[in-house]
């Protein structure tokens, strides 16, 4: 192979390469009107569609739950063996803030909020559950790593999306004390339960202690079962005792960090970015028009692709 012959054969390539870049230059010029015009019109009706849109604003309140603990009854159940499986063991919970967030998010906690800011007619819903659900979508519950939890809540009114979020903490403050003044009531009930049972055990040892004699080799037996039954009945007194003091107590509510207040500004809708976005996408829409129009004519102009072109459109015809 001659030098020119290589040269020739290593240009051709990039010339291909040029009327194809021309080519695509040549389409763009030639459809430019109609590319800007559909830009145009696009963004014309996006920016219409997004001044239409109302402003929404978020409140948004930060709580630190109570840190997990144990009441003075839990703690001491250990001593009493199996009686803690029955008492239900600890009341600490591994992920305490998965608690607290399945409560925000509970049916229970909506219908509260709903009925509280009358929902059901500020959204026009027909039923309640329409309303739970618009309320369920506009209110988020996070948890951070620092175990702080983010209640936001968005609505058209700035105040009253703050009053919304710090009702929301309201609630879980009146749920959770009901939840424990529950739970230390029947941790009560138990423990007096058991300390009857165990007081008529107690004389029933120390009736039989009085009716053994003393040289009998049962005398023993009655004794250890009197002294055991003694040192049962005084580890459930003292658990009695503190069940009554966590009942009568304050429970810990949780802290507010940084309570709800109105924002001075909307949340939502992001105007500029509707915008935008329309305006790109008609864009490139009207582009590939364009290429796919001209393609439709050059098919067109040619023999064998327009006879092609009228099979195609012959096939996609529906037929009566």
């Amino acid at each position: 192979m001659t030098e020119n012959q290589t040269n020739f054969t290593l240009q051709e390539p990039a010339e291909d390469d040029e009327i194809n870049l021309l080519d695509l230059l040549l389409v763009l010029a030639k459809n430019k009107a109609m590319i800007i015009k559909v830009t145009f019109a696009v963004a014309l009706l996006a920016l219409g569609y997004a001044l239409s849109l109302p402003n929404i604003y978020t409140g948004s309140a930060k709580i630190l739950p109570p840190q997990q603990s144990q009441s003075s009854a839990s703690a001491m159940l250990g001593q009493l063996g199996g009686l803690a499986s029955l008492a239900g063991g600890s009341l600490g919970l591994k992920n305490p803030n998965d608690l607290y967030l399945a409560m925000l998010k509970s049916r229970t906690m909506l219908e509260k909020i709903a009925k509280r800011f009358d929902l059901q007619r500020l959204y026009e819903t027909k039923t309640q559950t329409d309303t739970l659900n618009a309320l369920e979508g506009s209110s988020t519950f996070t948890s951070g790593k620092d175990g702080v939890i983010a209640v936001e809540v968005s609505d058209l009114d700035p105040k009253r999306a703050a009053d919304m979020a710090n009702a929301f903490i309201e609630e879980l403050n009146t749920m959770m004390q009901t939840n424990a003044v529950t739970d230390a009531s029947l941790k009560r009930t138990f423990f007096e339960q058991q300390l009857r049972q165990a007081r008529d055990k107690l004389t029933d040892a120390e009736i039989q202690l009085d009716r053994t004699p003393n040289t009998s080799l049962h005398y023993l037996d009655a004794m250890r079962n009197l002294k055991y039954q003694e040192a049962l009945w005084e580890i459930l007194a003292k658990q009695f005792a503190m069940a009554k003091m966590d009942e009568a107590k304050d429970f810990p509510m949780i802290q507010v960090l940084d309570k709800a207040i109105p924002p001075e500004r909307k949340s939502k809708p992001k105007r500029n970015q509707i915008v935008i976005l329309a305006t790109l996408v008609a864009f490139f829409l009207a582009v590939i028009w364009a290429f796919v129009r001209e393609a439709t004519q050059r098919a067109k102009e040619q023999p064998e692709q327009a006879a092609r072109w009228t099979e195609l459109r012959s096939a996609f015809r529906i037929r009566r």
